[in-house]
């Protein structure tokens, strides 16, 4: 009973995404929308959902992957057969034998350029449907024993032909009639309904699922229709068959479903929509010789040619194509510019100060004396005291000097690939030009990244070659071997193992800075000359609150008014090894990262008005260690928080600029003892501006305690939520 619970739902949510996916969704109010416009002919309507109801069990029964077959990957080109077949032949046995066999094609094409096109990187997009139903047209009416009649009249337009008329004369009224005719049929034509009442229809449903994609559609039909226009272009070639919906199709998928929706996006069909204006004009007469209609093809080369050549891209710049799918462009778009605000510096090897405690830095990337042309990515460090010295009186003896014989500590795992260790430490105010580097450890973290620290004294060394070190772990301690006329530490980022190797710019990870005793945090950046620097030191009771590992379990009991509920969270984890909180009351999941440093939300999915939604704003980003002054700050996506109405309006214009912004700051309140503490109280806000406006504000309020998080509230201008740790 279960099995067949499971497999309805599957089939149905299968059943929305193959229509919903013709235009590049996931949106199940849109997929009805277009399943509506299916049945404005009732053969269309109802073939078409044979037609991915085929596919489906013909997926079930092969073993397909059940993902693929529930988001309507395999059979939203079936959808486009069943319903193209649907409306130029009677529904008769005939026509169900042809699309039986038909369905049985396409989804066997589908599955055959889902695989090879999978492994160049490229979609396959409507390639299966256009051969199909090529090969129908071609092949059909060689077998006399199928009695296909094609139809003469829509189903709909025959029995209610007053819907369509008075749709066609309202439209007649309105200024720029002919390019409104065109843009509503060339949207119907892409479910061969050729009609204005179907292209409203699909029109409005576009609004709904998408403002971006709506806009998109009309600017690149625009571009499209004023190229016929200027050129003196046969437009018959756009009225015979309604294939406008090529500029339609291209633009949706390169303003914003494929590239991030963005100015250049919309720069980019400038280019690309004529390039279908000419594929149009050029492949036309070829195929009217065959009787073949286009359909999408030109859209289908558009989109090839273009991903195949951002392929071959050096560095990805300028267009940005879309890393991970959401099948929404504003998801796309939103989530993409979040993500380059908060994560655009970090780096996949995390590189940390090589030293403990506070030190300067004397000499920054490009500096004054030595760090120059291609060794200019490199820092020096010393440690001076609260006047600006680097030695304690009277400073000619390398032992005066506060950063001698300290200890190095390695940045980052990795292997040990070089060590010089035979250079002798030099007089203060002598340099060693023979021996520049001095004596030098060099460590190899990833393919191509290697840190290399320099000056250091002879015969300190903790580690031998090739050895394993631990981020942390003491390399060696400071000296002054080589070309340095007081001790000093340097340190580079290079992509090859060799001492005198060029260097490279690489932020450091996490660190603070102190000025006048107060510290300011730090995420991958570059330090600069002068800054008082060290490494952030994480604080055990926040370490062990936030460790949220896979299978941990957390109850709470939450309070709002006089009302009360049990609220009860899992932890767990993706094949793919991605960490979320889970719970199963709402549905809802929050990703996250807890890197050692900082605990950080990803992404939610799920139910927005959930305590675990609530989790996921206030605990947006924790900084594990405790700083009286330091504020931590974030951006949020804006339908985390915002008024959805207002979300919908900035959707609009939110390719070319935002003017509705999201934000986080996360500040420390008190702490019962710095040296060993019980209770950590910090406190969070999120806000959003519109127009730099203040429009709404929520405040958090959390106490750790017993390695936990003990309690925390929740405070807007409508309510104000206490939960409480109950396990």
């Amino acid at each position: 009973m279960i099995q067949l619970k499971e497999n309805i739902k599957l089939l149905w949510d299968g059943l929305l995404n193959s229509y919903a996916q013709i235009f590049f969704s996931k949106n199940k109010v849109f997929a009805l929308f277009l399943i509506i416009v299916s049945f404005i002919d009732l053969g269309a309507g109802l073939s078409g959902i044979l037609a991915v109801f085929i596919g489906q069990i013909t997926a079930l029964l092969f073993n397909f992957n059940r993902d693929l077959i529930q988001d309507g990957t395999y059979t939203y080109n079936s959808a486009l057969v069943g319903v193209a077949i649907g409306v130029f032949y009677e529904f008769n046995f005939s026509f169900l034998i042809l699309l039986f066999i038909s369905s049985l094609l396409v989804f066997f094409l589908t599955v055959w350029f889902f695989i090879v096109f999978s492994k160049k990187g490229l979609p396959f997009l409507s390639i299966s449907f256009l051969i199909a139903v090529w090969i129908i047209i071609l092949g059909a009416d060689n077998f006399s024993a199928l009695t296909l009649k094609q139809k003469e009249v829509f189903f709909l337009a025959e029995y209610f032909p007053e819907i369509f008329t008075k749709i066609t004369s309202a439209i007649a009224s309105l200024p720029f009639a002919n390019a409104i005719y065109l843009y509503l049929r060339s949207l119907g034509a892409i479910l061969f309904q050729y009609n204005d009442l179907a292209g409203l229809i699909i029109a409005i449903g576009l609004l709904i699922n998408s403002r971006i994609s709506f806009v998109l559609s009309i600017f690149g039909f625009l571009i499209g229709y004023l190229f016929y226009y200027y050129f003196e272009g046969d437009f018959s070639q756009l009225i015979y068959s309604y294939i406008g919906f090529n500029f339609i199709l291209t633009a949706i998928a390169l303003g914003g479903f494929f590239v991030v929706a963005s100015r250049r996006s919309f720069v980019l069909l400038l280019f690309t929509i004529p390039i279908i204006a000419l594929l149009i004009s050029g492949l036309e007469p070829i195929f009217t010789k065959f009787s073949l209609p286009l359909y999408s093809l030109p859209f289908n080369i558009v989109i090839w040619l273009f991903l195949g050549t951002m392929s071959a891209r050096v560095k990805a710049k300028g267009l940005q194509l879309v890393s991970y799918q959401q099948f929404s462009i504003e998801k796309n778009h939103y989530k993409h510019f979040n993500f380059v605000e908060r994560f655009n510096s970090d780096t996949f090897t995390h590189i940390s100060l090589p030293f403990m405690g506070e030190w300067n830095i004397s000499q920054a990337y490009d500096g004054d004396e030595t760090h120059k042309t291609d060794w200019k990515h490199a820092l020096d460090f010393e440690i001076f005291d609260d006047e600006g010295n680097s030695y304690k009186e009277p400073g000619y003896e390398l032992t005066d000097y506060y950063c001698y014989d300290s200890p190095v500590i390695a940045p980052a795992d990795g292997y040990v690939v070089k060590i010089i260790d035979e250079i002798e430490d030099n007089k203060i105010g002598e340099v060693d030009l023979e021996n520049n580097w001095g004596n030098t450890i060099i460590i190899k973290h990833t393919d191509f990244l290697y840190s290399k620290l320099s000056h250091l004294k002879k015969n300190s060394f903790q580690v031998e070659l090739n050895d394993y070190v631990n981020k942390g772990d003491v390399l060696a301690y400071c000296g002054s071997s080589g070309r340095s006329p007081e001790p000093h530490l340097h340190f580079q980022m290079q992509t090859t193992p060799f001492v005198g190797s060029k260097t490279i710019s690489h932020p450091i990870s996490y660190y603070l800075t102190q000025n006048n005793g107060k510290y300011s945090f730090h995420s991958f950046e570059i330090p600069n000359k002068n800054d008082r620097i060290s490494n952030v030191k994480t604080n055990q009771l926040l370490v062990k609150a936030f460790a949220f590992i896979p299978g941990k379990t957390m109850a709470f009991e939450v309070q709002s008014g006089v009302n009360k509920q049990e609220v009860k969270w899992e932890v767990l984890v993706t094949a793919n090894n991605k960490t979320y909180i889970y719970c199963s009351a709402t549905k809802s999941a929050a990703y996250f990262v807890n890197n050692g440093t900082t605990f950080y939300f990803t992404d939610f999915y799920g139910d927005k008005k959930s305590l675990l939604h609530h989790f996921y704003l206030g605990a947006q980003k924790i900084l594990l260690a405790y700083y009286p002054d330091i504020e931590i700050k974030d951006k949020l996506l804006i339908n985390t928080i915002v008024n959805p109405f207002l979300k919908v309006i900035h959707d609009f214009t939110a390719p070319f600029f935002h003017y509705l912004k999201a934000y986080y700051n996360l500040s420390f309140l008190n702490i019962d003892d710095e040296h060993n503490p019980g209770k950590i109280e910090f406190e969070t806000q999120c806000f959003a501006n519109f127009f730099n406006k203040r429009i709404i504000t929520i405040d958090y309020n959390f106490i750790i305690e017993n390695n936990r998080i003990s309690s925390f509230s929740i405070n807007d201008t409508k309510k104000s939520i206490l939960v409480k740790c109950i396990d």
